[in-house]
């Protein structure tokens, strides 16, 4: 019996052994698929993974991907970079990716819930992209998956696919940003934003108009995720400050948007007007730039106003606090970007609401003393204004952000507007 036992023993050995050559095996034919160059045309598109497209990180690791990507075709057209068959918990990865002539940067961006990490980038026929992306493990985990590239149009087109197919995408505006107002129509022009390449409106747009929720909105641009950031057209029923005059709110939580007035009275609007059409909206990241720039006679000032009224250097990347809503308002950079100045009056540009007794408010501080801060306005003819007083009643119009898988009809004009299809 013993020599049956004995044989027993080394067969179930053998099994253990001939198990773990064929899990070395695997591991190995995994890192070759992983570091083994391919190519994949898909209709005319030619692309390239130099470390092959698997993707595959433990706890706390990171790993850099190189890829190019070719139009053999005789076509422009649009893509998008994502993840498939992706095996991770998405809160615990972080991305950068970098296009090396700078048409696209993101840095330490969080994974999106359809694991998109890039959207709407246009190639031109014969044209080459070529980038490098890094994946960051933060955490304690694990993560799989394979890089991948879609064509934008293959399917029912989304409502930034509308937008871009209905607009000539301009590189740069026809007039200076912040220095110069913008008067004419200057069209949809490419930018980035935290998310990647975004496209936004300037000047007197005439194809922006959207109907949503019974309201008339304008397009201010399509993000880098893909969703479309809108602003109402007229001012709300409502004024609203950003505090009570001798409130006894720390400077500190003055500069808190959620801990404010409007914040109270953007989010009963919402739930009054938008909160049925809930399904096709998502939260935005609104920019609050609070950072502090110098302090002058016991007045503080904080950086956009030096930026925004010296230098000129609006943005729609974030570097300071920002806050995730359903609802919100304009930055201060983002009038600018739309055809606003702080240098003159602009009643000729899609944000321009005419026959309003009273400015709205912007969401950006400009200077604080001891009891109130001021933020940046839009004057009744236009102009981006500073050292509003948060205290002071002012008009409202609220910003949202709709789905990314979102569908319209129209054309965009006031006439015939874009609606969304139910």
């Amino acid at each position: 019996m013993r020599w049956k036992y004995k044989a027993s023993l080394t067969i179930v050995g053998l099994g253990l052994i001939f198990s773990l050559l064929l899990l070395v095996s695997y591991y190995k034919y995994l890192q070759e698929q992983e570091n083994t160059a391919i190519v994949i045309v898909d209709n005319g598109l030619s692309i390239n993974y130099m470390q092959g497209n698997q993707v595959r990180l433990t706890s706390n690791q990171s790993k850099t991907y190189t890829f190019s990507i070719t139009n053999n075709s005789e076509n422009s057209m649009r893509y998008f970079i994502y993840l498939d068959n992706l095996n991770a918990n998405k809160e615990t990865i972080r991305y950068d990716l970098k296009e090396s002539k700078g048409k696209l940067k993101i840095n330490q961006n969080n994974l999106q819930n359809d694991a998109y990490l890039a959207n709407l980038i246009e190639i031109g026929t014969k044209e080459t992209h070529s980038y490098t992306l890094t994946l960051h493990e933060i955490e304690k985990g694990y993560m799989s998956g394979t890089i991948k590239i879609g064509i934008e149009g293959t399917t029912e087109e989304y409502f930034a696919s509308t937008i871009m197919s209905n607009n000539e995408i301009k590189k740069e505006p026809k007039t200076k940003v912040g220095e110069e107002i913008a008067t004419e129509n200057e069209g949809l022009i490419e930018t980035n934003d935290d998310h990647g390449l975004a496209y936004y409106f300037r000047g007197n747009v005439n194809n922006n108009y959207v109907t949503f929720a019974g309201l008339t909105w304008r397009i201010v641009k399509i993000n880098g995720d893909g969703s479309i950031k809108l602003v109402l057209n007229n001012y709300t029923d409502i004024t609203a400050n950003y505090y009570e005059e001798n409130s006894e709110l720390a400077i500190e939580d003055k500069l808190v948007f959620t801990k404010t007035n409007i914040n109270t009275k953007l989010t009963e609007w919402y739930k009054a007007r938008l909160s049925e059409y809930d399904t096709y909206l998502v939260s935005g990241k609104f920019c609050i730039d609070n950072r502090e720039s110098t302090t002058e006679n016991d007045i503080k000032y904080y950086q956009a106003g030096p930026r925004l009224k010296i230098d000129y250097t609006a943005t729609y990347n974030c570097e300071a606090t920002s806050t995730n809503e359903r609802i919100g308002l304009l930055s201060a950079d983002e009038v600018l970007l739309a055809g606003g100045s702080v240098n003159s009056d602009n009643t000729s540009y899609y944000l321009y609401t005419p026959e309003k007794e009273v400015a709205f408010w912007t969401l950006t501080p400009y200077s604080s003393d001891a009891s109130n801060v001021s933020y940046f306005e839009v004057g009744t003819n236009g102009k981006l204004q500073t050292e509003a007083i948060g205290s002071y009643y002012r008009g409202l119009k609220p910003v949202i952000n709709l789905l990314k898988k979102t569908y319209v009809t129209g054309k965009g004009t006031e006439d015939d507007p874009y609606m969304i299809k139910e």
